[in-house]
């Protein structure tokens, strides 16, 4: 037995290592890692433990697509090694060891030239392949990768970067998935990460980032590679998807320039995103109609919490579609330049739906407090039954939300109960209406995301105190943390470059609240200015 397979210890990974190194230095590194096809040597006979961490050299590219390139991966890199509770297996990196003159991610590259055309074909097909697969591991992080070069040709039924096949407890963490392309008579089924199962798993997609800004995309409905060839004449038609299955805590990453962000399963907790240009698909057959969130199916008695989250710019009949098998909070989001398509004849228009599930308790509920919606066409829906979710049974309680632009100013005029004998509506006051023309003026603009600037301002000091409630509402308390967390996202191509939103300002214990998403103070006057140098790059 080799003398480190009883303890945990650190292993370095270089693009110029050698596998018959010991690993142990990043002097001596490996140039590959335990589960790549071509690791042989000493980096083959090394068997991964708890508490393991396997360091790469930030600035290096590792090759999926093209074999005659340094260094190849050899194909899918299967990991198939557990940590434990309080002692996780760490893949990732060191941000003081990189190559070239700053720190950069470890790129793992499909070889294919970026593009955002539709190329005939793939110069490396990936249709049927996996980057990364971690199956059937728990207690794994992997963290702060670059995948950029995809490119699938097929009419296949499903296609990832990374698949997690019957795991539990992984954190995907500070990667950035972007740069594929797809020939115009693929399947639009190529998501960034696949997971699998209706349970709760635990997994935690946290600070990454979703961007399809230099990938393929058509150029509006009279392009041949729409799907739906209704969008209006300066809207794209977008590839690529987020994450699908599976997508139980999403918090702190960034979605854009996609035709659809995440489908999934299990959702327990989404909180501090930015989702923003959703597109409809390209192509024909096999492709979903785009979500922000499709929950489709989720844990019986389990919570969902989405809050401080910002939706704009999303082009499509469906935003947020949640699967209610207990209680959903919704709060302190903002929502604006929302639902802008007519309708597919698939669904109602709606920011909001809501359904239960046949393993739901026998009434469900929702509490929608403290969010902002920047215009009329985002609306609430609980729904009839949609297969394979059932009718919405139960109540939902309404407080503190700012609505901007909606006809009446009345809460009828937010939501929709198509089943109106399992639908009980409860407004607990403290709602603000106001006309776009009137909330523009005051100050409650796209640029600032709809956050106050002035202490007259319509929602300041307009709402009720909730303090009692924000640790039911979620277990950070976020409810009385304030809003938003989230950072921005501006630029195209291959680096975006990312700053914070608005600040956060906490809410008061005693006396009066902000209506809406955001609590007023002299920090969240307006967005603060970006700092400069930030990258997609390094989080």
């Amino acid at each position: 037995m080799t003398p480190w397979a009883a303890l945990a210890s650190t292993h370095y990974i270089a693009a110029n290592g050698s596998d018959s190194n010991d690993g142990a230095s990043k002097s001596t590194p490996w140039v590959h890692a335990p589960g790549m096809p071509n690791c042989t040597g000493t980096c083959a006979s090394y068997k991964p433990v708890a508490g393991d961490q396997f360091i790469f050299r930030g600035g290096d590219t590792w090759h999926f697509g093209n074999a005659a390139a340094v260094p190849y991966i050899g194909g899918t890199w299967n990991w198939a090694w557990s940590g434990s509770s309080g002692n996780p297996i760490i893949i990732g990196v060191d941000l003081t060891w990189f190559s070239g003159s700053s720190f950069a991610r470890p790129v793992i590259n499909g070889d294919n030239p970026l593009s955002t055309s539709f190329p005939s074909s793939c110069a490396y097909d990936e249709s049927n392949r996996y980057f990364v697969t971690l199956n059937a591991v728990s207690y794994v992080t992997f963290d702060n990768f670059e995948f950029p070069g995809r490119c699938w040709a097929g009419q296949i039924s499903s296609s990832a970067v990374i698949y997690l096949p019957g795991t539990s407890n992984i954190i995907i963490s500070n990667c950035y998935f972007h740069g594929w392309t797809a020939t115009p008579g693929s399947y639009d089924n190529f998501y960034a990460i696949l997971g699998a199962g209706a349970n709760a798993d635990h997994n935690q997609f946290a600070y990454d980032i979703f961007d399809g800004s230099d990938s393929s995309r058509a150029s509006g409905p009279n392009d041949p590679n729409c799907q739906w060839k209704v969008l209006p004449a300066n809207n794209l038609c977008q590839s690529g998807q987020g994450i699908y299955f599976a997508a139980y805590d999403v918090h702190n990453c960034i979605f854009r320039y996609l035709s659809n962000m995440m489908v999934t399963t299990n959702t327990h907790t989404v909180h501090d995103n930015l989702f923003e240009y959703l597109y409809d698909t390209y192509g024909s057959g096999l492709q979903q109609h785009p979500n922000v969130l499709n929950n489709i199916a989720n844990t019986a008695g389990q919570n969902i919490y989405f809050y401080n989250n910002i939706v704009r710019h999303t082009y499509v009949t469906e935003d947020i579609y949640l699967a209610v098998t207990n209680t959903a909070f919704v709060f302190n989001n903002v929502f604006y330049d929302d639902m802008n398509v007519p309708s597919f004849g698939i669904i109602a228009t709606g920011c909001f739906r809501f359904n239960s599930v046949s393993n739901s308790a026998p009434t469900q509920a929702a509490f929608i407090f403290n969010n902002t919606i920047g215009d009329s066409n985002c609306q609430f829906n609980f729904d009839h039954a949609n297969s394979p979710l059932t009718a919405w049974n139960g109540t939902a309680t309404f407080q503190n939300n700012h609505f901007i632009g909606f006809s009446t100013a009345a809460l009828s005029s937010v939501y929709s109960c198509p089943t109106t004998a399992t639908c009980t509506i409860v407004d607990s006051g403290s709602e603000i209406f106001q006309t776009t023309v009137a909330a523009n003026a005051q100050g409650y603009l796209a640029g600032n995301n709809y956050a106050p600037t002035l202490t007259s301002n319509a929602t300041v000091g307009a709402g009720a105190n909730a303090s009692g409630q924000c640790a039911t509402f979620s277990a950070d308390s976020a409810l009385c943390g304030g809003a938003t967390g989230t950072y921005e996202a501006t630029g195209n191509g291959g680096r975006i470059v990312v700053s914070p939103g608005i600040t956060v300002v906490p809410r008061p214990s005693s006396g009066t609240w902000n209506a809406g998403a955001y609590e007023f103070g002299s920090a969240s006057a307006g967005k603060p200015n970006p700092p400069t140098g930030l990258s997609a790059v390094v989080q």
